[in-house]
């Protein structure tokens, strides 16, 4: 036996001979995990934020729907995120940090028992998977520790911006936002941002971990790397209306756009529809994982930066359609590309959205028309049409 398990073994026998050691264990256990927070001395074992956050949002709001009991709800999701999470090196990683953090000066001895305890469980635990809840359970613990701690730093934005939507606590937890959150999140999107960035303000690293999250969104967009999101209509729409407002040669240039003029040129109902189906598709749980996930993220920024989820669609070349007729996502790609349009060029494709009764999308195709015979040139003007 080396030095380091002879010294644990010593302090786990303290508390596993005590009179009463189940206090005393769980104890360990909460130690643990106030060790493993952010600044302690167990925090280089942890996950970082860009790793353990996209595994964890994937998962977690279907083990929510799947489960109540809150602790077969922790043995599933870390059954479910262990495979992205652990691995052998990840393991091994664990072990040496403990035995490490045991043997270091300046832990008090509830410390060193509860490191002492975990440094004996991780001698006889496997390194490779499968990686369950019960074979590794501290290590479940500490990662559920973690997961905790993002929840409560994303209910405190959700909670914000719900507040700057309108919504009375508690009422954003239903299936679907209130009418009158939506007409805020249309109306009012700086005031939804304001909201967001006065919650951040305790916590930087939150705005900083949604801000790379929304440029990966909006990246996925420009690439037309993402699930089925618009019908063609209004996809014409965003490029139409926005794609020469927001075609900026210097980041000076964004300054200057006036974000509520151009949501105020884009149709009220291509923008109703957009929001509602992406809310709606974050908590359909009988999609992909990975498409559900895509759908809660982009729909938060969708509510805090609308242009920014618009403008990314207007300037995109590819987007993945939901056709109402075959052949209508080539149609509609060879309308986007391109660079100026006149009302007649999309005549074509409103006659073919009548002739299969989509009167909805064909009215928002008039009205698209009506926008374009608005702006054309007077007879005799030299401007271009």
């Amino acid at each position: 036996m080396d030095e380091i398990t002879a010294e644990a073994a010593v302090l786990a026998e303290q508390v596993l001979t005590s009179p009463n050691p189940f206090p005393q264990v769980s104890h360990a256990l909460i130690l643990l995990r106030e060790m493993f927070r952010e600044g302690g001395p167990l925090a280089s074992l942890r996950w970082s934020w860009d790793e353990l956050v996209p595994v964890v949002e994937r998962h977690i709001f279907r083990v929510t729907d799947e489960v109540e009991d809150m602790e077969e709800r922790r043995e599933r999701l870390f059954d479910r995120c262990a495979p992205e999470l652990l691995d052998a090196g990840r393991v091994e990683r664990f072990n040496q940090g403990l035995r490490q953090a045991l043997m270091t000066p300046g832990r008090t001895l509830e410390e060193r028992r509860a490191l002492a305890l975990v440094v004996l469980e991780m001698r006889g635990r496997p390194r490779h998977p499968p990686y369950t809840y019960w074979r590794h359970h501290t290590l479940a613990w500490l990662m559920m520790a973690q997961v905790t701690e993002w929840a409560a730093r994303r209910s405190r934005m959700n909670t914000a911006v719900g507040w700057a939507l309108g919504e009375e606590p508690g009422q954003g937890s239903g299936p679907g936002m209130s009418p009158r959150a939506m007409l805020r999140a249309m109306e009012a999107p700086e005031q939804v941002l304001a909201a967001v960035r006065d919650a951040a303000r305790a916590d930087p690293e939150l705005l900083e971990l949604l801000a790379r999250y929304e440029q990966s969104i909006l990246r996925s967009i420009l690439h037309g790397e993402t699930p089925e999101v618009l019908h063609g209509e209004e996809w014409l729409w965003m490029t139409v209306v926005l794609r020469e407002p927001l075609r900026l040669e210097t980041p000076e240039q964004a300054e200057h756009v006036d974000v509520g003029a151009l949501l105020a040129r884009l149709d009220e109902e291509v923008k109703h529809a957009v929001l509602t189906r992406m809310e709606a598709a974050g908590r359909e749980r009988s999609s992909p994982p990975e498409a559900q996930q895509w759908f809660e993220w982009a729909y938060r920024v969708l509510v805090v930066r609308p242009l920014a989820i618009y403008g990314a669609f207007a300037k995109a070349r590819e987007a993945p359609l939901l056709e109402r007729f075959e052949g209508e996502a080539v149609l509609v790609s060879e309308l986007q590309r391109r660079e100026r349009w006149h009302a007649k060029d999309l005549e074509p494709y409103r006659l073919r959205l009548a002739a299969r009764d989509a009167h909805g999308a064909e009215q928002r195709v008039r009205r698209l028309q009506a926008l374009l015979r608005a702006e054309a040139p007077a007879p005799g003007s030299r401007a271009k049409g």
